[in-house]
């Protein structure tokens, strides 16, 4: 996973920006996605994240209960792949995952209660699935 970020050099006001605005994706069940395109993400404090084709999502990590009001697929689609892509292939610790989703789901223009209650839910309750993605990493070979 050599060139999954890299650090933008120069302008210090980047935009936060995704490349797009529609991810286009392929599913079996309704519930599981692949990437067909790849798409690249800019944060804040101008990292560059290359999201490849072939990347998964199963959309937020909600529980089933709270999908009324927060379901698995919103406006905070694309952050959420991308978080799922950044626990699931590569080696960057899960704080630093879960600030750059919070980090998209703002640049998403999501809003302030959203984008908070959605983070304190990654950050209280995601441990699990990032060690169950770090540890299928860890069998499949992939180190950086």
């Amino acid at each position: 996973m050599g060139n999954y970020f890299r650090r933008s050099l120069g302008n210090d006001c980047l935009a936060l920006m995704f490349s797009t605005t529609v991810l286009k994706v392929a599913t079996s069940d309704g519930r599981n996605f692949v990437l067909l395109e790849p798409f690249s993400y800019t944060s804040s404090s101008g990292v560059i994240i290359n999201v490849p084709a072939g990347a998964t999502s199963d959309g937020a990590s909600t529980p089933r209960e709270i999908w009324p009001t927060i379901p698995p697929f919103g406006q905070y689609w694309m952050a959420a792949f991308l978080h799922d892509y950044l626990y699931r292939n590569t080696q960057l610790p899960k704080a630093q995952c879960d600030d750059l989703f919070k980090d998209a789901m703002t640049s998403l223009g999501c809003s302030v209660i959203e984008v908070d209650a959605i983070f304190e839910g990654v950050n209280l309750f995601g441990q699990e699935n990032f060690n169950d993605d770090r540890a299928i990493q860890a069998q499949k070979g992939i180190t950086a």
